[in-house]
Formats: structure tokens, sequence, C-alpha cells
């Protein structure tokens, strides 16, 4: 009997957090964004090109929240058999090591995020392959200005993979590589007046 409360009550968690935030969404997209951005999802610039507008990022991280959303309640309204989920309702030990793990695996990502870039400078320099007077001189330089998000972001999907799945297969890692060079192939190349971090504090 406590194991099927404590299962009813994981579904019943799963489906007001994923029904909450598809109305954060409509909220945002509705009555926030459209009082407190001034320019739209996308713009032209001086000189005529399209550019993302201010709207852009924030429309798209809402955007992103509603698959996940939709997860959330669909995972209650359509349970698979024998997939009841980990129960909730109850804050101990290894939930507190998780949270402890995913502050240090998203703090490594992002620190490694930010030397890799001028390691990689420092490294073709000595080499003899580049003479560049430091990371700055190469932020616009392609690979340096993508190396950093790449090995950072690399870590951060591959730790969180494992961390979820206590396990990572040649499969993660390949997707894990994928969804790294597409956000390059999207933010750095398609869109060219964005800056993948940490170039954009230079």
């Amino acid at each position: 009997m406590e194991n099927d409360a404590r299962e009813g009550q994981g579904g019943s968690w799963n489906l007001w957090l994923g029904l909450v935030v598809l109305g954060f969404v409509a909220l945002c997209l509705t009555v926030w964004f459209p009082q407190d951005i001034g320019s739209g999802f996308m713009q032209k610039n001086l000189t005529g090109r399209t550019v993302p507008g201010d709207a852009f990022f924030p429309v798209l991280l809402v955007g992103l929240m509603v698959p996940l959303a939709i997860l959330l309640i669909f995972s209650q309204l359509r349970p698979r058999p024998g997939a009841s989920g980990e129960p909730v309702g109850h804050v101990g030990a290894d939930n507190l090591v998780f949270l402890i793990l995913v502050i240090l695996l998203t703090g490594m990502s992002i620190m490694l995020m930010n030397l890799t870039g001028p390691a990689v400078v420092w490294l073709t320099n000595k080499a003899g392959l580049t003479a560049f007077s430091g990371y700055r001189a190469a932020s616009a330089t392609f690979p340096f200005n993508v190396s950093g998000f790449v090995v950072g972001g690399f870590l951060l999907i591959c730790g969180f993979i494992r961390l979820t799945c206590r396990r990572l297969s040649l499969l993660h890692v390949l997707v894990a590589l994928g969804v790294v060079l597409m956000l390059v192939l999207v933010f750095d190349i398609l869109l060219e007046n964005v800056h993948l971090p940490p170039n954009a504090d230079l």
C-alpha cells in the first residue's frame, strides 16, 4: 500500500509539474516577453541582414521547455507497464549526493569551457603553428573560438548521461558529440552575430 501511494504521488508530481511548466511558457509568450523585450524573434541590423532579435534566446529557451513538460504529462497519463519510476516525496542522502555531483559537473564543464581555448592557443603558439598574442586575438578564428564550447559541452552532456543512466556507452558519446556539433553549426556558423561561451565575455 505504501509503495502504491508513493507511485501515485510520483505520478501526481509529474503531472502537476508538467502543467505548471506549460502555464509558465504560456505566461512568458503572451504577457512577459511582449511587455519586457524590445525587439522580436528576428530583426534586421543596420546592414540589412536578418539576425536574431532580443526575443530569440528567451523564446528558444521556453520553447525547449514545452516538449519536456509534455513528456512529464504523458508519462503520467499513459504509463508503461512496469515503469512506475522512482518514488518521490522524500529527500534522502542519495538525492543530495546527486545534486552535489550535478553542481560539480556543471562547474567543471564551465571551467573547462573557459580554459580550453587559451590552452589550445598556447599549445599552437609553442608548436610554432600560430603566433597569436593571446586567446582574445584568436577568439574569432575557427577552431579556437569553438574549442572550449565543444570540450566543455561534450563533458557536460556525457556527465549528465552517466549520472542519469548510470552508464556511458559509445552511442551516448556519439549523441553528445552530435548535439555539441549541431549547436556549433547553428549558433556559430548559421547565426553569425552570436558568440558561443566564453567568447561573449571577452
